[in-house]
């Protein structure tokens, strides 16, 4: 007997996204630093940017304001862990590759065993998702 596929809703999707952010939550509470500083401190160790660009793609990525990122990178400034001129110290290096090395693992068994096309075809899907929502979000 074959098992038919739950049907694709806005409320599977967000109960995979809240799982899998819990896990990040969680490692996170490790180092003391929120969601919004962990994305910081990625971006920032992908390569430099302007304040004003990663202030407002950050805020755009996660849909929060602007002033709130801008709180989460004084905080993480403060903290010595991204220099004014905003690039990592090494102790926010330091930071964000040890956070990577201890997601990794995480990240490999919640798609392990899952097939490549169907791992494939879920990011083609949220994409196109992606692109939706935010289009609604402009034209509102």
């Amino acid at each position: 007997m074959t098992t038919a596929a739950p049907p694709l809703t806005g409320a599977n999707l967000g109960l995979a996204y809240f799982a899998i952010r819990k896990n990040l939550l969680d490692l996170l509470d490790d180092y003391d630093l929120t969601f919004e500083q962990s994305l910081l401190l990625n971006y920032l160790h992908r390569g430099d940017a302007t304040r004003a660009d990663l202030v407002a793609s950050t805020a755009d990525n996660i849909k929060v304001s602007a002033a709130e990122v801008e709180s989460h990178l004084d905080a993480a400034i403060a903290r010595g862990l991204i220099a004014d001129g905003l690039t990592l110290t090494a102790e926010g290096a330091r930071v964000q590759e040890e956070i990577v090395e201890r997601t990794q693992p995480l990240t490999r068994s919640f798609f392990a065993d899952l097939p490549p096309e169907d791992v494939a075809a879920t990011a083609r899907v949220l994409a196109t998702l992606t692109e939706r929502a935010n289009a609604a979000l402009a034209a509102s």
